[in-house]
């Protein structure tokens, strides 16, 4: 089994590598579409200006308004149909998938905080039996003393937080 919390750590600087590309595909996709957006109005613009002069010509200017009006409300109402449609079953799939890849990393998860509750579960449960001195026998009390001793240094080394508490304590019991 390997390492629950070099996994966790793993799996987070991965999520993290992953998003900030995402974020910069985005962003650069967001600079393009606001670029075209804006020319495309400028080109909508002018076209429907050039429509406008030429329908005013052929039917009048208030007609060419009316005429040139009503085209541009249907298509607007076209845009917005097509902007708010059902998502079709390929957005369904893509949904499914990462619904579940996001269950599996959960369930992942969970698995190995669960192993590393029952491994501190086990240790805690070793840390008792040492204190109330009667299931390790090698000399009596003294051997339960190095035990503690040896699991508290082994705590320190792991965690630097951990160390400025615990080494008074292994000073007091040296």
């Amino acid at each position: 089994m390997t390492n629950p919390t070099a996994k966790m750590r793993r799996l987070a600087e991965v999520e993290l590598l992953r998003a900030e590309i995402e974020a910069r595909r985005v962003a650069k996709r967001v600079i393009w579409i606001t670029i075209a957006i804006l020319i495309g109005f400028l080109a909508l613009s002018i076209s429907s200006y050039a429509l406008y002069l030429f329908l005013a010509i052929q039917f009048g200017v208030l007609n060419a308004a009316l005429i040139l009006g009503g085209a541009l409300t249907f298509l607007t109402l076209c845009a917005v149909g097509i902007a708010f449609r059902k998502p079709g079953r390929t957005e369904q799939l893509e949904a499914e998938i990462l619904a579940r890849s996001i269950k599996d990393a959960r369930d992942d998860l969970n698995e190995d905080l669960e192993a590393i509750e029952n491994t501190i579960n086990q240790f805690t449960g070793g840390i008792s039996q040492f204190m109330r001195g009667g299931s390790l026998n090698l000399g009596g009390k003294n051997a339960n003393l190095a035990v503690i001793t040896l699991i508290l240094s082994a705590l320190a080394a792991l965690s630097p937080t951990l160390k400025r508490y615990i080494d008074p304590v292994l000073k007091i019991i040296d």
